[in-house]
Parts: C-alpha cells; structure tokens; sequence
C-alpha cells in the first residue's frame, strides 16, 4: 500500500515539476541565443534586490496562495458534500480525519500566510531574500501539487477506496485487541472503533442498495465477510473482557430489539462480532432481494464463506449462528413465496453442509434436518419447486458423506427417506404434489444408482424398502423422466444450471438393477 500511495504521488510531481523544468530552461536557451548577455540579466532579474521589483514580484504572490486555497476548498466542499449524501455522513469524517489531507491543507494555508507576511515586511532598507526565496519555492510547489491533490480527493472518495480504509482500520484494531491484554480501557475503546467502523460499512451498503447501486453494495458486502473471516483469525487470541456484553452492544441499534434470553446467548456464545456482521448481511439481503439480485446472492455466498471459515477454524457455534441465517433466508423467501430466491439459498446452503461433512462437523445434520423442515414448509405453503430441489441437494450430500465415509451417512439417508409425504388427493393441488412426490422419487433412486456403482447394495435395498409400495404407475413414471432428460445443462438460464432430471449414462446402467426388483416385489 506504501508503495502505490508512493507511486501515486511521485509520477505526477515528477511530471509536472519536469516540465516546468522543460519550459524554463527551454525558453531561457532561446533566449540566450537571441541575447548573449541574457543569463547575466536573468540571475539578476532572479536575485533582484529592487524595492520595486520585489514589492510587484511579491504582490502578484500573495494572490495566487490564497487562489490555490480557495480552489480547494471550493473542490472539496463539493465533491466531499456529494459523496457524504450518496453513501454516509461519515464520510466527510473519515476525509478531514485523513492525515495527508490536513498537511496539504495546511501546505496551502501557511504558504498564504508567508506570501502576506513577506510582502509587507519588505521595505526599501530591507530586502528579505530567504523569505523571498522561501515564499517562491512554496508558492511553485503548492501549484504543481494541485492536480496531484485533487487526483487524491477524487481516487479518496472513490467507494471501493475509502470502504476499503475502513476495513484496513478495523482489523488493525482486531489486531490491537489481540494485545490490550487485561486494559479494559483500551478493551473497550477499540470495540467502540470497531463497532462504528461496521456501522460505516453496513450504512453505505444499505443506502447503494437503495440507490441501485450494485458495484457498491456487493463490494461492501464482500468487506464485511472480510471482516468477520479477518476476526474469526484472530478471534481466539482476544482477551476475555472483550467478549463481555456492555452498553457498547445492548445500545447497539442492530441489538436493541433483542431479548435478555438473545442477548444472554450473545454473552455466552462469544458471537456479538458476527451476529453484527450477519445482521447487515440480512438487511441488505432483504432490501436487495427484489430489486438487486446478484447483490442478494452475493450475501448467500458471504455468508457461505463465512460459515466455511468457523468451520475451519472449529468454531462451533459460529458455525450454528450460520445456520440459523442461512434459516432466517430461507423463512423469508417462503413466506414471501419467492422459489428463485429459495432455490438460490438451498445452494449455498448445500455448499455449506458439503463443508461440514468434509470437516467431520455433526451440525450437517442439523443442516439436514433444516433442509427437510423447510422443504415441507415450502410445499405447505404451495411455493413451487422447493420440495424437488432439497430432495436433489440431500441425495448429493449423501453422495459426499458416502465418498469421505462420514460417521453421519447412515442418519443423512435415513433423513433423505423421510422427506417424501403421501398425496391427499381430495386436497387443492394433489397435481403438484404429485409433480413434487416424483422429484423426490427420482433423486432418491438417482442415489440408489449411485449405491449400485459403489457395490453397496444394501443402502441400495434401504431405498428400495422405502419406495417399494410406490404404485407402479410411479415408478414407470420415474423411468420415463430419467429417460426423457439426455442433457446434463438445464433448457433454461438459471443460477445452477443443472438438470435435477439428468442421469448419467452409468448411473442409468446401475438403475436398470434398481428397477427390476420393483418388477421382482421379493427383494429382502
């Protein structure tokens, strides 16, 4: 960062002072070829000690400071005034905090200062030639610093830049957390700046969000999981006092409206840090998802990336506190019967329980158990496809868990069997749940083929047993379905763009064996 900060400012300076430099020694060689005595005339003229020479020299001077001061402050009243409005308030704090914004600003107001003073101390007795000098050089360099200025104000007040100082900020304070020890003073100070340094980040997602603004508000919420993967590194190495509840979090508009019982969990848990972040994650998921979806899905994968981090790092209940938010989506995008964003959520849920079951986590089952929950929720409620996609991502978990010989294979299948319901065909949209009974069916039997090729034939046999008093009508019917689907790729656009219907020319071969024990009827 040192270095293209360095890099930002060095090119211009050189640039500009090289051809200022250019132009005065270019037009000085001219018109020594024109005049052979002009450079006695120039260093003259340059070191002048004529009262009246110097008063001009002077006067036009103590113009041009203030000028450039006023040019400034009208560029940055502006600009700083336009971004404030768009994305936070703060963002006029977090400029005037900035260090090298005060010292160009003070470059600017102490060379307008000089150029006053030195104008009126020069009399026809006194000749002040370093400050003279000194006035010049400032007044030169304070023009040429100009355009390298306002490069900065404009690159300063691009989002991606001052999000992007805050998060630095926050995670130096992480870091300095890691050190305070037992200061409870400096314990809390530093929780404080974080806090607000969230609330910076989360306030300018929401109002892009609002203002459709999509490049911005995805990027904040990709800080913001940034932020809490950057914690959950360090996280262990907090003292304790820091995970201690005070007015700082009980106050805290994103935890005012929890009750004891929350906000004695919060205490226990040790997650107030990342149920801050979720928090955010879950207002701008709920203000993007109509108008802002990729924004909307972005959060899902956040949150999955999220998840994928406590894993890793073995922290058990945040790995249960994303749980609960992948929950909180799903109970949203049901109640408002939304099946795209449903089917959105289940995927980044599924990648989610994929990593448990990599890790050895037995929250995939709770994952599981959520899946099936939720799924019979869904259909419930009449929200379409929902059923057909959970049955689809539990026969690919069991997949996984069989690959990795999960300890929990043996209760995801059991769980995989009790997600199909029997049809109340007196009921209004027996048709659909129809429809939905067949999805399950056929992602049960898709894991039956996949049990045949890995010679397991008795978890073959346990869905079997399960299906085995599907009328036949049923199961010609799954045949048919898994011979119309040739294409992997799904015929439409979607997020996945896979074909749940799809069967692989291999696993077919291994279903042909499935098959013909409902043919048989004596399979034991």
């Amino acid at each position: 960062m040192k270095k293209r900060q360095i890099h930002f400012w060095a090119m211009p300076l050189l640039l500009l002072i090289s051809m200022s430099l250019v132009l005065i020694i270019g037009t000085f060689l001219i018109d020594k070829q024109l005049d052979g005595k002009a450079i006695n005339a120039y260093l003259s003229n340059l070191l002048s000690d004529d009262a009246g020479t110097l008063a001009n020299v002077l006067g036009g001077l103590t113009q041009v400071a203030p000028a450039i001061l006023g040019i400034a402050i009208t560029v940055i009243a502006i600009i700083v005034e336009m971004a404030s409005n768009k994305y936070s308030p703060k963002v006029m704090d977090l400029f005037v905090k900035d260090p090298l914004n005060f010292w160009i600003m003070a470059l600017f107001v102490v060379t307008s200062v000089n150029s006053i003073w030195v104008a009126h101390i020069l009399t026809n007795t006194f000749f002040p030639i370093v400050s003279i000098g000194v006035n010049g050089i400032l007044v030169c360099f304070s023009l040429i610093l100009v355009i390298p200025y306002f490069n900065h104000i404009f690159n300063f007040l691009h989002p991606n830049n001052f999000i992007t100082y805050v998060k630095n900020r926050a995670i130096n304070n992480l870091e300095l957390l890691s050190k305070a020890g037992k200061n409870s003073a400096k314990v809390d100070q530093l929780k404080i700046k974080i806090h607000e340094d969230i609330d910076f980040i989360g306030d300018i997602a929401i109002n892009s969000v609002i203002e459709g603004d999509r490049a911005v508000s995805s990027f904040c919420s990709n800080i913001l999981r940034e932020l809490c993967t950057s914690y959950l590194d360090v996280k262990n190495s907090l003292p304790e006092s820091y995970f201690e509840l005070t007015e700082i979090e009980i106050e805290d508009p994103d935890f005012i409206d929890f009750s004891d019982f929350v906000i004695n969990s919060l205490r226990t848990r040790k997650v107030w840090f990342e149920r801050k972040i979720f928090r955010f994650m879950e207002l701008i998921f709920n203000v993007a998802r109509d108008n802002l979806r990729p924004v909307a899905s972005g959060v899902l994968l956040n949150t999955y990336k999220i998840g994928e981090r406590a894993c890793l790092k073995k922290q058990a209940e945040v790995v249960f506190t994303t749980i609960q938010y992948f929950n909180t989506f799903l109970r949203f995008a049901i109640n408002n019967s939304d099946p795209r964003t449903a089917f959105n959520i289940l995927e980044h849920y599924r990648n989610f329980g994929e990593i448990l079951i990599q890790e050895g986590s037995s929250e995939v089952e709770t994952v599981v158990f959520c899946f099936k929950y939720y799924a019979l929720e869904a259909q419930k409620r009449h929200v379409l496809f929902i059923l057909e996609t959970v049955a689809h991502d539990l026969c690919y978990l069991n997949e996984i868990a069989y690959s990795l010989n999960s300890p929990t294979q043996l209760n995801l299948l059991n769980q995989f069997l009790k997600l199909d319901q029997p049809i109340d065909e007196s009921a209004e949209g027996a048709a659909q749940q129809e429809m939905s009974l067949l999805g399950v069916r056929l992602a049960q039997a898709k894991l039956a083929g996949f049990y045949i090729m890995k010679e397991r034939l008795d978890l073959a046999k346990l869905i079997y047993h399960d299906m085995r008093e599907e009328p036949k009508q049923r199961i010609n019917k799954l045949r048919e379905i898994i011979d119309m689907n040739g294409r992997e790729e799904y015929w439409e656009i979607t997020g996945r763009g896979v074909n749940f219907f799809y069967v692989s020319p291999e696993r077919r071969e291994a279903l042909k064996q499935f098959f013909t024990w409902f043919e048989e009827n004596n399979i034991h």
